[in-house]
């Protein structure tokens, strides 16, 4: 049979010793230990950090590109019919562009930490990005005609304008 002494391990020569250790590549004990230092480092930490900050904002108020222009390339392939799904289809391009710029105050709200925060650009952006769903929502309602577009609209003792078209089914 084989010698288990020759399988004994010596633990003590696992101690670590610090002056055989390195430090890590990057480390300054010097800057460590330096109290000066550190603020300076935290200023860059802070204005990395605002910079983050702004640009979670932009990425915020330019979120719902993608929704309005699916929206509105919806709206289009509806057509411009008076039917039920159209008509629901052009009240939500109109009241969820108006609720979204009531609620803008509550989306980029004010942070008292970061009074350098730029909020007023991003929630601007925001609601003009809303306002394009809306503008074509009233464009919708105009195309199928349900937005008054005459005087006889408003005043029932004027004359209904000719209709200067007529479409018939085909027999």
């Amino acid at each position: 049979m084989a010698d288990l002494k020759s399988w004994k391990m010596d633990f003590e020569s696992l101690i670590p010793d610090r002056k055989s250790q390195t430090d890590p590549p990057g480390y300054d004990a010097s800057i460590a230990k330096d109290p000066i230092g550190m603020l300076s480092s935290s200023k860059a930490k802070d204005k990395n950090a605002l910079a983050r900050r702004q640009q979670a904002l932009y990425a915020k108020a330019t979120a719902p590109i993608k929704q309005v222009g699916m929206m509105c390339f919806m709206a289009w392939m509806f057509g411009n019919s008076i039917q039920i799904f159209s008509i629901f289809m052009t009240f939500n391009l109109i009241s969820a562009p108006v609720s979204a710029i009531m609620s803008s105050g509550e989306v980029f709200p004010r942070d008292e930490e970061w009074k350098q925060l730029d909020t007023l650009t991003p929630r601007a952006l925001y609601c003009l990005v809303n306002l394009g769903q809306l503008i074509f929502g009233l464009y919708k309602l105009s195309a199928m005609r349900l937005l008054p577009s005459s005087p006889s609209d408003f005043i029932s003792t004027m004359p209904v304008p000719p209709v200067l078209e007529h479409a018939y089914p085909a027999l």
